[in-house]
C-alpha cells in the first residue's frame, strides 16, 4: 500500500512539473556572478520606492535590477550598518528599514535621509547584545516587535522610546525562539515559535496564550506566518508542513507531503492577488497551492532545464508590486519569476541534434492546410516542423537543385506547395510522392521564368501564380501550361513596374495584386489596362508612402492593407494614393521592418532588424520585444517576410539565428509605470558613500536615492550620476531620458547600458538634474527623479569675495580720491598763498610805486613850489626896486621882468625836471625811446610822455600852452617820426617802452 502511495505521489509530482512548465513559471537567478556577496540569502523584501533588499550571509544588499549594492561593516560600534548574517528585514509604515543579524546587530535605515544607524549599543536596545535576531514586525499601533532565537522578543514603542522584554519566564511565551509575527483584524499579535501550539499576545493580561497546543504535529519550529484576506492564518513549519487556521471558526487544516505538499520544511509564505499561496520549502523548491481547488503545483530544480529553479533549498518568498516572485535560497542566490516577461520559445541549429533545424537562418515560413509547418532555410534546404514533438525534418531534394537556399514557401488554392529558391528558380513539391519539379530560367525560351532568384509567390482568383524575382521583375505563371509571362520595368514607361527587384507580392481579398520593390516603391496591377500604378515616396507629399524600400504587405482581418518598409516604418493604405505612417517616434521598435502578421485578437505583429513589435491598432500602442542575446543565442534580427500565424494561433518568426515562437495569449502587458531613482553619485569616478568625499567634505546627507540637494565645489568639476527605473521585468529594455536644467537645452536619451551620465566643468551656479524612464513595455514613469545641484564658485568668483574686492577697491578709490583732494587742496592752498603773496607783492609794489610816485610828485611839486617861490620872491624884489627906480630903470626892469615871465612860461627847466622824474618813474622811458628814435625833439619827448600818461588833447594843450589843433598836429608829426601810420595807436606803441 505504501509503495502504491509513493508511486501515486511520484506520478503526482511528474504531473505537477509538467503543469508547471506549461503554465510558464520560468526563473532567472541572481548569484555571486551578478554581484551578490554570498549565495545564501535569508530574507528578501521590496521597499516603498521599489528597491529589492536582500539579507545575505555576508551583509545587506540593495538591488535595482542592474546592480547589487552591498551594505556591510564588521565593526559593531562604527556608524552605519554593522553585521554580516542578515536574517531579519522589515520596512515600517514610515519607510524606515529595520535590519537584524544573527550576531545581535540591530540597525535602522531612515527613510528621509537614507542614513543607517546602529542601535544595539544604545541603552534602549542593549538587551539585544549577543542575541540572534530572527524577525522584525510593526503592529497597527506603530510598535516594533523583534524576535530572537535566544531570549524571546522585545517590543519597542517609538512614542516613548522604551522596550519591553517578553520571554518564557516573564510572559508565558511557549518558547524563546521567535521566528515570525502576524496581526489579525482584531489586533491580536500572532507569534511563531519553536514551542507548542500557536502563540498570540493578550493585551489585557500583557502575556501570551496558546491555541492548538495539543496538536502533535504543530509542535516544532514554526518558521513563518501569513494572514490572508479571508482571515485564515497560515503557518509554515520546518519539518511538519503547512497549517491553516480559520480565525472565524477555528477550523484547522494540515498539509504535508502525504496530501500534496512538495516538502515539509516550509520556510516562507506569500499570497498572490488571485489568492494562490506560494510556499517556499527547504528541499522541495516552490509549491503553489490553490485554496479554491485544493491543488498543488510544484516548481523544482531540473538540472538540464532552462528556466527552472537553480536549487530546491528556499528560505523566503516575496511578491513585488509588479507580481514578480522573488525566492531567497541556500547557496543559490535569489531566484526570480518575472510575471510580465514575455517568453519566446527558440529553436536553432547547433549541429548536435539530429532533429533540429538544418540551418540557423530561417528565410521563409508556411503552414499548409494539413497543419504541417514548412521552413525555408539559408543553405539548409526545406524543413518541416512537427510542433507536437518540436522536431525538425529536412526534405531532401533528389533532383539536386543548384542551391539549397529556400527563400519563400507558398501553398496555392489547389493545396500545391511551391518553393522559391535563391538562384534556384521555382519548384513544385509534390508531398504525396516527395518529388520536386523545377522551373529554371532559359534565355532561349521567352516563356520560361525570367530569373532564378525567386523572392515572393502569390496567387490570384484564377489560380495563376505571381512570381517575384530579384533582378528580372514579375512573372505571371500558369501551372496548367507551365508558361511564364514577364512584367519588366521600362525606364521611359511610367505604367510599367517601377523596378525589377521584387521583394514581395500580395493578393488581397479583392484580388488586387500588390507588388513591393527593393527600392522603388509600391505597385498595384491594373487588370483593365494590363499595366501598373506606382506609389512612391515624395518628401513634399505628406500622405505619400513613407519609404520606397518595401519589405512586406499584409491585409488584416478588417480588410486594412498594411505595408512594411525598411527605413520608413509601417504604412496604412488609406486609398486614393494616400498612406498613414507609424514610425519609431510613435513607439514602433524600429523603422526597418521586415514582416507583418496578425494574431487572433487583431493585434499586428511586426518583425524588424531590432526585435518584434506588437501593435494594438485600436489604441495606437506598441509593445516591443527585444531579446537578451547572451541568454540563449536568440537574435533580434529577423528575416524579410518570415512571419507566420499558425492554425493554433501561435506566432512564428524566422531570424538570422533560428526560429522564435510565442503564444500571444500568454502575454501579460506590463502597464505598471516604474519608479525612477538615483542609484549612485561619483566625483572623479569615485562613488561618494553617504555624501562624504575622501577628503571628508560633505556634499549631501544620506543615501543618493533620498537626496534632494547636492552641494559641490568648483574643484568637483567631473561628476557622474547613475539612475535606474525600478522595473525588474526586463531591465535591459528600459529606456531613459535625462536633462540637466541650466545646462542641457533638450532632453537627452539613453538605454539600460548607459545609466551613468557625466558632467564636466560646469560653471558655478544652481542646476536641477531630472531623469525619467520606461519599463520593459515602454511605459514612461509618472514622476521624475530630481536632485538640485549647487556648484560653489572659486573664492575669487564668490559674491562675498567680489563684494570684499569691491569694498577694498572702493576704499582704495576713496582713499586715493581723498589723497588727491587733499593734495589738490594743498596745491590750491599753496597757489592761494602764492596768489595772495603775489597780490600782496603787487600791492606792495603798487604801493611802493604809488608812494614813490607821490614822493616824486611831492618832490616835483616841492621843487616847483620852491622855484615858483624863488621866482615870486625875485619878482617881489624887482617890484620893490622899481618903486624907487627911475623911469628909465623902471622900464628896463619891467622889460627884464617880462623876459623872466616869458621864460618861466616856456618852463624849460620845469619840463626838464618833469622829464627827469617821469623817466625814473617809468623805468627810463625817455632813454629807451631816445635810443630807438634819436631824432626826437624835446617837444616830441614831452608829447610822448604826456601821451603815455593818457592825457587828453585838451589837458596837453593847457600844459603845453598851445591850442588843441596844435596838439593834434604835434601828434601827427610825432607818428611820422616814430615811423607809425595814421591808423596806428600811438598810446599802445608808447606803452611798449
Amino acid at each position: 500500500m505504501a509503495s502504491l502511495k509513493q508511486l501515486l505521489f511520484l506520478i503526482f509530482l511528474f504531473v505537477c512539473d509538467t503543469l508547471a512548465a506549461q503554465n510558464g513559471y520560468f526563473f532567472e537567478s541572481i548569484t555571486i556572478d551578478n554581484g551578490l556577496p554570498h549565495s545564501t540569502v535569508y530574507r528578501i523584501i521590496q521597499d516603498k520606492k521599489g528597491f529589492i533588499w536582500m539579507g545575505t550571509q555576508r551583509g545587506l544588499i540593495r538591488y535595482d535590477g542592474y546592480e547589487c549594492r552591498l551594505f556591510g561593516q564588521t565593526q559593531p560600534n562604527s556608524p552605519g550598518f554593522s553585521g554580516k548574517s542578515v536574517h531579519a528585514l522589515y520596512e515600517d509604515k514610515k519607510g524606515n528599514l529595520w535590519i537584524g543579524t544573527h550576531s545581535g546587530d540591530l540597525c535602522i535605515r531612515a527613510a528621509n535621509t537614507g542614513k543607517i544607524q546602529y542601535l544595539t549599543d544604545t541603552t534602549t536596545f542593549k538587551v539585544l547584545i549577543d542575541k540572534r535576531i530572527q524577525s522584525i514586525f510593526e503592529d497597527n499601533l506603530g510598535k516594533i516587535w523583534i524576535g530572537t532565537l535566544d531570549d524571546g522578543l522585545i517590543v519597542y514603542d517609538p512614542k516613548i522610546k522604551t522596550t519591553t522584554h517578553y520571554n518564557q519566564e516573564s510572559s508565558q511565551l511557549s518558547n524563546n525562539a521567535v521566528f515570525a509575527f502576524a496581526q489579525d483584524k482584531s489586533g491580536r499579535i500572532w507569534v511563531a515559535t519553536a514551542g507548542e501550539g500557536i502563540n498570540y499576545f493578550d493585551a489585557a493580561t500583557n502575556s501570551f496564550k496558546q491555541i492548538y497546543a495539543d496538536v502533535p504535529n504543530l509542535n516544532g519550529y514554526q518558521k513563518t506566518l501569513l494572514l490572508d484576506s479571508k482571515d485564515n492564518l497560515w503557518i509554515g513549519s520546518d519539518g511538519t508542513g503547512l497549517y491553516q487556521i480559520s480565525l472565524i471558526n477555528n477550523h484547522f487544516r494540515h498539509f504535508d507531503t502525504q496530501n500534496g505538499l512538495n516538502n515539509n520544511a516550509v520556510m516562507g509564505l506569500a499570497m498572490t492577488e488571485d489568492h494562490r499561496l506560494l510556499i517556499a520549502t527547504d528541499g522541495g523548491g516552490l509549491t503553489i497551492f490553490d485554496p479554491e481547488t485544493d491543488t498543488f503545483m510544484a516548481y523544482k530544480n531540473i538540472n538540464s532545464k532552462s528556466g527552472s529553479l537553480n536549487t530546491n533549498a528556499l528560505y523566503d518568498v516575496c511578491i513585488d508590486r509588479d507580481d514578480n516572485v522573488w525566492l531567497a535560497t541556500y547557496n543559490g542566490g535569489v531566484n526570480v519569476h518575472k510575471a510580465h516577461l514575455t517568453r519566446f520559445e527558440y529553436f536553432t541549429h547547433t549541429g548536435n541534434n539530429a532533429n533540429e533545424l538544418s540551418n540557423r537562418s530561417v528565410l521563409g515560413l508556411c503552414q499548409t492546410t494539413d497543419g504541417n509547418i514548412w521552413l525555408g532555410t539559408d543553405g539548409g534546404g526545406l524543413n518541416v516542423f512537427d510542433r507536437n514533438t518540436n522536431r525538425f525534418s529536412v526534405i531532401t531534394n533528389p533532383n539536386k537543385v543548384p542551391n539549397t537556399v529556400v527563400k519563400t514557401i507558398f501553398e496555392d488554392n489547389q493545396k500545391r506547395l511551391w518553393l522559391g529558391y535563391f538562384n534556384g528558380g521555382l519548384a513544385f513539391y509534390d508531398r504525396k510522392n516527395g518529388s520536386f519539379k523545377h522551373y529554371l530560367s532559359n534565355p532561349a525560351d521567352p516563356l520560361s521564368i525570367s530569373n532564378n532568384s525567386v523572392w515572393s509567390i502569390a496567387t490570384d482568383s484564377s489560380g495563376k501564380l505571381w512570381i517575384g524575382t530579384v533582378g528580372k521583375g514579375v512573372n505571371l505563371f500558369d501551372p496548367k501550361t507551365g508558361k511564364f509571362q514577364p512584367f519588366l520595368s521600362h525606364e521611359n514607361d511610367p505604367s510599367s513596374i517601377s523596378n525589377d527587384g521584387i521583394m514581395v507580392i500580395y493578393a488581397d481579398r479583392k484580388d488586387n495584386i500588390w507588388i513591393g520593390t527593393e527600392h522603388s516603391g509600391l505597385n498595384l496591377y491594373n487588370r483593365d489596362k494590363n499595366n501598373f500604378i506606382r506609389f512612391q515616396h515624395n518628401t513634399n507629399a505628406p500622405f505619400s508612402i513613407s519609404s520606397n524600400y518595401i519589405r512586406a504587405i499584409f491585409e488584416d482581418s478588417r480588410g486594412r492593407l498594411w505595408i512594411a518598409t525598411e527605413g520608413g516604418g509601417l504604412n496604412l493604405w488609406l486609398g486614393e494614393g494616400k498612406f498613414k505612417h507609424y514610425t519609431a517616434h510613435d513607439g514602433l521598435i524600429s523603422d526597418a521592418l521586415m514582416g507583418i502578421s496578425e494574431d487572433r485578437d487583431g493585434f499586428l505583429w511586426l518583425s524588424a532588424f531590432e526585435g518584434i513589435s506588437r501593435f494594438d491598432t485600436d489604441r495606437n500602442r506598441f509593445q516591443n520585444f527585444r531579446f537578451n542575446k547572451t541568454a540563449n543565442g536568440m537574435s533580434n534580427q529577423f528575416n524579410q517576410s518570415a512571419v507566420l500565424r499558425t492554425h493554433e494561433g501561435e506566432m512564428l518568426f524566422g531570424g538570422i539565428n533560428g526560429l522564435s515562437v510565442i503564444k500571444p495569449e500568454i502575454i501579460s502587458p506590463n502597464n505598471i509605470r516604474p519608479t525612477i531613482v538615483l542609484t549612485d553619485f561619483k566625483v572623479f569616478d569615485i562613488s561618494v558613500a553617504a555624501g562624504i568625499l575622501p577628503n571628508g567634505r560633505h556634499i549631501f546627507e544620506g543615501d543618493i536615492s533620498e537626496v534632494q540637494n547636492i552641494h559641490l565645489s568648483y574643484l568637483d568639476n567631473a561628476f557622474s550620476i547613475a539612475y535606474s527605473a525600478l522595473d525588474y521585468t526586463e531591465p535591459s529594455r528600459n529606456q531613459y531620458a535625462f536633462k540637466m536644467e541650466g545646462f542641457d537645452k533638450d532632453w537627452r536619451f539613453s538605454n539600460a547600458e548607459q545609466r551613468l551620465v557625466t558632467y564636466t566643468n560646469l560653471d558655478a551656479g544652481t542646476y536641477t538634474f531630472r531623469v525619467r524612464g520606461t519599463n520593459s513595455s515602454s511605459e514612461w514613469s509618472d514622476k521624475e527623479a530630481t536632485v538640485k545641484m549647487t556648484i560653489a564658485p572659486p573664492f575669487w568668483k564668490t559674491i562675498w569675495f567680489r563684494l570684499l574686492m569691491f569694498l577694498i577697491t572702493l576704499g582704495i578709490s576713496v582713499l586715493a580720491f581723498r589723497i588727491y583732494i587733499e593734495r589738490r587742496e594743498t596745491i590750491l592752498h599753496q597757489r592761494v598763498l602764492e596768489s595772495e603773496q603775489a597780490v600782496l607783492t603787487l600791492q606792495n609794489e603798487k604801493l611802493e610805486t604809488e608812494i614813490e610816485t607821490k614822493n616824486n610828485e611831492l618832490m616835483s611839486t616841492a621843487i616847483q613850489m620852491a622855484h615858483k617861490n624863488e621866482l615870486l620872491s625875485g619878482i617881489k624884489d624887482n617890484l620893490e626896486d622899481i618903486k624907487t627906480a627911475t623911469e628909465t630903470e623902471r622900464l628896463k626892469s619891467l622889460r627884464s621882468l617880462k623876459r623872466t615871465l616869458e621864460t618861466e612860461i616856456e618852463n624849460k627847466e620845469t619840463w626838464d625836471q618833469f622829464l627827469l622824474y617821469f623817466n625814473q618813474v617809468n623805468r627810463n622811458f625817455i632813454s629807451q625811446l631816445q635810443t630807438k628814435h634819436p631824432n626826437l625833439t624835446q617837444n616830441d619827448l614831452r608829447m610822448c610822455a604826456l601821451t603815455r600818461l593818457n592825457m587828453s588833447n585838451r589837458e596837453m594843450a593847457t600844459l603845453l600852452n598851445i591850442s588843441i589843433t596844435g596838439v593834434e598836429k604835434s601828434r601827427y608829426r610825432l607818428k611820422k617820426r616814430l615811423d607809425l601810420t595814421v591808423d596806428d595807436d600811438l598810446s599802445r606803441y608808447l606803452m611798449t617802452f
